[in-house]
């Protein structure tokens, strides 16, 4: 398993509207081959900065099969306008768990 750690950026003022995008992309996402689950987060202390992350079975089910695939663009719009800067997404290796 693979662990995708995106971190987001709202626009001043458009955080409750990035909230909402990443809500119905969500749905978008989960049709993706390869992908089994995931779990957003909103900061605290900066309510316009967001943590996704996203269990994919390899790398490629992520990198190839999802941003080369219909459902990458979809996932997109339902949260792109809302974003400053580009989201910086990185990939874990799964070493230790309970």
């Amino acid at each position: 398993m693979i662990v995708e750690i995106a971190r987001l950026k709202a626009k001043p003022g458009a955080g409750e509207s990035l909230r909402g995008g990443l809500r119905a992309a969500r749905a978008v996402i989960a049709q993706a081959a390869g992908y089994r689950g995931s779990v957003f987060h909103r900061g605290i202390e900066e309510p316009d900065s967001f943590l996704l992350r996203i269990e994919w079975e390899t790398l490629e089910a992520h990198t190839a099969g999802f941003r080369q695939s219909r459902l990458f663009p979809e996932w997109r719009s339902h949260f792109a306008d809302f974003l400053d800067g580009a989201p910086d997404v990185r990939h874990y290796e799964v070493f230790a768990e309970e």
